[in-house]
C-alpha cells in the first residue's frame, strides 16, 4: 500500500539521519566511506546524470526488470562515488580483518550510500515498482554470522522485501539483490 511504502521510505530517512546525513531534496548526495560513515564526500547528481538515470529506470517494465536496473544504477553510483571519495580500490567484504581506512567501505557506508540514492530516485518518481525500505541487519557473532546491514527495497505488488547488497561485491560491481528471507540465511 502507499501508506506502508511512505512509512518504509521514512524509516530509510531515519537511518540516514542517525548517521547525520541530510536527506533534504538536493542534487548533492553524501558518499560515506572509511567505515561507519567516518569520511564523507559530496557527489553532485547533475541534470545530465539524472537524465542518464531516468533513461535507465524508465525502461523497466516489471518489478523484476526494475531490480535488474537498480543493480546497474547502484554499480554506476559506486563508480561515480568512488571517483570523488577515493574508493576505486574498494574490496568486497571489507571489515576489521581486511583492508580498512578511508579507501574502503563497510556495510554501513554502503547501506547509507545506496539508501540515500534510492530515496533520491524515489522522490524524483523514477522508481515505479519499489519504494525504499528500512535497512535490515543480520548476525550477532553468537549465531556464527558477522553483523551485516543491507539497504532494502519493497516490491509494491506483494510487499516482498529485497536486499540491495554491495558489501559482498568489489568497487563498481552490481550488488546482490535477493529477498530478505534469502539474505537472512546467507552465512558469512
Amino acid at each position: 500500500s502507499t501508506a506502508s511504502a511512505a512509512a518504509a521510505s521514512q524509516a530509510g530517512v531515519a537511518f540516514l539521519e542517525n548517521l547525520s546525513i541530510s536527506v533534504s531534496p538536493s542534487p548533492v548526495v553524501t558518499v560515506c566511506h572509511g567505515f561507519g560513515c567516518a569520511y564523507r564526500n559530496q557527489l553532485v547528481l547533475t541534470p545530465a546524470k539524472f537524465a542518464y538515470l531516468r533513461g535507465m529506470l524508465q525502461a523497466a517494465r516489471s518489478a523484476k526488470d526494475e531490480r535488474k536496473t537498480i543493480a546497474k544504477v547502484v554499480a554506476w553510483y559506486d563508480r561515480e562515488g568512488g571517483r570523488v571519495a577515493g574508493t576505486t580500490g574498494r574490496i568486497a567484504y571489507a571489515g576489521a580483518g581486511t583492508k580498512t581506512g578511508p579507501t574502503q567501505m563497510d556495510c554501513i557506508d554502503l547501506t547509507a550510500n545506496i539508501t540515500e540514492l534510492l530515496i533520491v530516485l524515489d522522490r524524483a518518481k523514477l522508481l515505479k515498482f519499489h519504494p525504499v525500505g528500512v535497512p535490515v541487519s543480520r548476525g550477532l557473532f553468537i549465531d556464527g554470522k558477522r553483523p551485516h546491514t543491507t539497504p532494502v527495497i519493497v516490491e509494491i505488488a506483494n510487499g516482498s522485501q529485497w536486499s540491495v547488497d554491495s558489501w559482498t561485491r568489489a568497487y563498481g560491481q552490481n550488488p546482490e539483490i535477493m529477498t530478505i528471507s534469502e539474505w537472512q540465511k546467507v552465512r558469512q
